[in-house]
């Protein structure tokens, strides 16, 4: 079993069905099944859908933790879209990266694909660790 897999993910994340398919250090990708609430009404992901899968990804790509019972917790400070397609698919991939990172804020990229590897869009953000 990969150690991400019984962690427990934001209820958010949850309720959009958001998939983390792999999760390491600086990385991780997210899938989605697209359903008709996603959609706006041209029938194709929604701008603020696409921007919460962006920032679940530049997030969660510097949240990464060995510990199998927890995960590090981050607030975004800033978070940059650009709309660059439209979905041909009904499944969605987000790549998250951490491009830099000190020891309280890192900052994050990431690229929405389709099932085709068409670009949909693209976020970079800036994270603030949470003490707890």
């Amino acid at each position: 079993m990969k150690p991400w897999a019984q962690k427990k993910m934001p209820p958010f994340n949850d309720h959009l069905g958001f998939v983390i398919e792999e999760w390491q250090e600086n990385y991780i990708k997210i899938s989605v099944e697209l359903k008709p609430e996603h959609l706006n009404r041209s029938g194709i992901p929604h701008g603020g859908f696409t921007s919460a899968l962006l920032d679940a990804a530049t997030a969660l790509s510097g949240a990464y933790s060995e510990d199998l019972l927890d995960y590090k917790k981050s607030l975004t400070l800033s978070l940059n879209i650009n709309f660059l397609g439209q979905a041909q698919s009904n499944k969605l991939f987000a790549i998250g990266r951490v491009t830099a990172s000190g020891r309280n804020i890192y900052y994050g990229s990431a690229d929405v694909y389709d099932s085709y590897d068409n670009l949909i869009a693209s976020g970079q953000g800036v994270f603030r660790y949470r003490k707890e």
